[in-house]
């Protein structure tokens, strides 16, 4: 255990020892930076750490589902639009709602008020987060899909950080997650 946190602490650290020694260097060897905003592309951002497995979390319950685990679930593929890159990308996984069923969270007639009141909160492994409504991730509810992916364009997606998670709801790629690595279901009870 302290291994992992000696690991995880030095991890941390690596970019804050680069950044000072980026700013200790000579102006002239330091790269310049590359930005092609007149052509309306993205800047790149480094790839984020890879994730192996989710960790789920739902009313008191945890499971963790591994990358094997996820390739073995029943899967579905999307075509999406990556208005960062201007390009159009297929991706393969199981469904979220399929993953969130794991730790319980399904949708019946008897489960419509806990869907409907329900966020999912997304995490990366760079601690980037999103929300997700528990309605739009579930088919019953929503024309749109969400998907754990672990392929694109046929292969492991090693681009991705292994595991995201795509939508094809939405008119930006903002709400995808690279190196997904927790799902965690947040339900607020009405109020009378």
């Amino acid at each position: 255990m302290k291994l992992v946190k000696a690991a995880a602490v030095l991890f941390a650290l690596t970019p804050i020892a680069v950044h000072a020694q980026t700013d200790a260097m000579p102006p002239e060897s330091k790269a310049p930076a590359q930005h092609d905003h007149a052509a309306g592309s993205m800047p790149e951002k480094p790839p984020v750490p890879p994730s192996k497995s989710v960790s789920l979390s739902f009313e008191g319950k945890t499971a963790t589902v591994s990358l094997t685990d996820l390739a073995t679930m029943p899967q579905t593929t999307v075509m999406v639009h990556n208005s960062h890159r201007n390009v159009d990308e297929t991706y393969s996984g199981p469904l979220l709602s399929d993953v969130l069923a794991r730790v319980g969270l399904t949708s019946s007639r008897e489960t419509e008020p806990l869907i409907l009141h329900s966020t999912i909160i997304a995490t990366g492994t760079d601690h980037y987060f999103v929300l997700y409504s528990g309605a739009e991730i579930q088919p019953s509810f929503s024309t749109g899909k969400v998907i754990v992916a672990v392929m694109k364009s046929g292969l492991p997606d090693s681009e991705g950080g292994l595991i995201q998670l795509i939508n094809t709801c939405d008119a930006k790629p903002a709400r995808w997650v690279h190196g997904l690595m927790s799902l965690s279901v947040m339900s607020v009870a009405p109020t009378n």
